[in-house]
């Protein structure tokens, strides 16, 4: 059970965290935001995102005891 737990707290992690760190690049460098292809790179990483609760049943099926 412990190890299924961290294994859904890291994909949680992993899927989040590109999302938070675009959100820190735009606070200290927008002008990075300017070029045409930001809206793809920002719904790709949304995406990622908000895929994240997708992982969890798969998670807990692999990893049943």
């Amino acid at each position: 059970v412990v190890k299924m737990m961290i294994v859904v707290v890291c994909t949680f992690a992993v899927c989040w965290l590109p999302y938070h760190v675009y959100f820190l690049i735009y606070q200290f460098y927008p002008h990075l935001f300017e070029h045409p292809f930001i809206q793809q790179v920002y719904l790709t990483i949304m995406w990622l995102a908000m895929s994240s609760t997708m992982y969890n049943p798969i998670i807990y099926c692999c990893l049943n005891d």
